[in-house]
């Protein structure tokens, strides 16, 4: 039979199809990686849609393998090639492997570390506080008294495992007064290690008592007299601020500010006056002064429950702060890491800062043409907890640096080894490298027999750092994954 030649621009053109497709699905691939980079510098969890494209990945090299076989093959055959299968399988090898680098290298990425689950009402790891016999020793910001350091007198800066590596740094001091007290040594699950330490955590944004002195200086110098009044004398420009003595929390200052910000903003203008600017501590201070100078009378006081930092993440994304600052408070096109300007510090001073930045966030809003966002006090004190609580989280580790940790900590003179050799359990695989808290719960109920181990010896008890534990939990996850070769995990 004779065979007709085939146009030659037929074979460009579907030369060049074969082209753009591996284009089109190679680029998806890196586009992926890229967000998922991102998403590790960032500190950032995926979200959903980057979840369900790398899944869609694999199948798009295959379909792209799998044209590029057909493809391959019937050029073959049409040239009368009988090799033409194992060209074709060829190609489709180049394909396949391309399709495994590509999962290899997802699988690669250093994934950001999840923070621990934060509880509705962070206080309620006061109830294990007490039942783990902690207030024996330590006292709460300045309540309570004990052999121990008060817990509440000086500020906390880290994350979840910075605060856990506090707690076993202090592993062999506590057991002396442990057993000095004739007390049990208290074990902690997971859970418990996340209520307790997020307890510890969520002492500072309680913030301190007001003060009426300071609060007076306040009103007058920052320009808060000039256009309201306090239940006597004329009428102002604004709003009588004695309706605010019942309330007994700064936020509700806090709100009522911020939800006039822009009409407060026009007004100033109009009076070539600037905003005010508060300090930590300003809120408290100014709420204690209206509440002891505003017109006395009957009145009920009115109490606000602390936030709640997983339904301020909800109201954070539905108010479009989101649009600004991405989807976790991390860092958006507009908008900094709100886990990096310092927001570690009570509600009150938090709420303030928000304010010190009200106009000029406003005016980007205005560019953009997205509404003010408006709170009630109880969505203003979610909102504020979960900003609060975003340092909480802790940026992923790397495991080649936690290998040094293991074997020079003496991790690995008690977990290394065969049979009577290894002295402890084989980590890699337990439940202990699983999560930040499972490891911190897993190191502190083992404590007590660790420490007779390390100390019989006469080895020095090891110190460790927050950083540390990151690159230790990596270095375990990794090894339970049966990964030998690891990347360098990025901070």
């Amino acid at each position: 039979m004779t065979r007709v030649r085939e146009p030659r621009w037929i074979f460009l053109l579907q030369v060049g199809s074969m082209a753009m497709i591996w284009v089109f699905v190679l680029g998806i691939s890196v586009w992926i990686l890229h967000l998922l980079r991102t998403a590790v510098r960032w500190h950032d969890v995926p979200g959903a849609s980057v979840g369900i494209s790398i899944v869609a990945i694999p199948v798009f090299l295959t379909g792209a393998a799998v044209l590029t076989y057909v493809f391959v093959g019937l050029r073959r055959g049409r040239d009368g090639e009988g090799s033409g299968g194992a060209g074709a399988g060829g190609s489709a090898g180049l394909a396949v492997a391309l399709a495994l680098a590509s999962g290899l290298g997802l699988a690669a990425l250093p994934l950001a570390a999840a923070g621990p689950a934060l509880s509705d009402n962070p206080l309620e790891g006061r109830l294990l506080f007490e039942s783990k016999g902690c207030h024996q020793c330590h006292g709460v910001a300045g309540s309570g008294e004990g052999i121990g350091p008060n817990l509440g007198e000086g500020r906390f800066s880290g994350s979840f495992l910075d605060l856990g590596a506090a707690l076993w740094d202090h592993v062999p001091g506590m057991g002396v007064a442990f057993e000095a007290s004739d007390v049990g040594w208290p074990t902690l699950t997971p859970d418990e290690a996340s209520q307790l330490i997020g307890f510890l955590y969520f002492i500072d944004y309680l913030g301190r008592p007001g003060d009426v002195q300071a609060g007076e200086e306040i009103f007058e110098t920052r320009g808060c007299a000039a256009c309201h009044t306090l239940g006597e004398g004329r009428p102002k420009v604004g709003p009588d601020l004695a309706q605010l003595r019942r309330f007994a929390s700064p936020l509700f200052i806090a709100e009522a500010i911020w939800n006039h910000g822009p009409s407060m903003f026009e007004t100033m203008r109009a009076r070539d006056v600037r905003p005010p600017h508060f300090e930590e501590g300003d809120l408290a201070d100014l709420s204690a002064f209206i509440r002891q100078r505003s017109r006395p009378g009957p009145q009920e006081r009115v109490l606000l429950t602390p936030g709640n930092p997983n339904q301020g993440r909800e109201l954070f994304r539905a108010r479009g702060c989101a649009g600004c600052h991405g989807e976790s408070g991390h860092g958006g096109d507009e908008g900094p890491d709100l886990s990096r300007v310092g927001l570690q510090r009570s509600a009150e001073g938090i709420a303030g800062t928000m304010w010190n930045h009200a106009l000029a966030m406003s005016e980007v809003m205005e560019q953009r043409g997205i509404g003010w966002p408006e709170f009630t006090p109880s969505e203003l004190a979610d909102v504020v907890a979960f900003l609060y609580f975003l340092p909480f989280s802790d940026p992923p580790g790397d495991p080649v640096r936690g290998e040094h940790v293991f074997t020079g900590r003496s991790c690995a003179g008690c977990h290394e080894g065969e049979g009577a050799a290894r002295q402890g359990p084989d980590l890699a695989g337990t439940h202990a490298a699983s999560s930040p808290e499972a490891l911190v719960a897993a190191m502190w109920s083992h404590a007590p027999v660790m420490s007779e181990a390390i100390l019989a010896e006469g080895r020095p008890w090891p110190l460790l750092t927050g950083a540390d534990l990151r690159d230790l939990l990596a270095f375990l996850s990794r090894q339970t994954k049966g990964e030998s070769e690891t990347p360098a995990g990025g901070r």
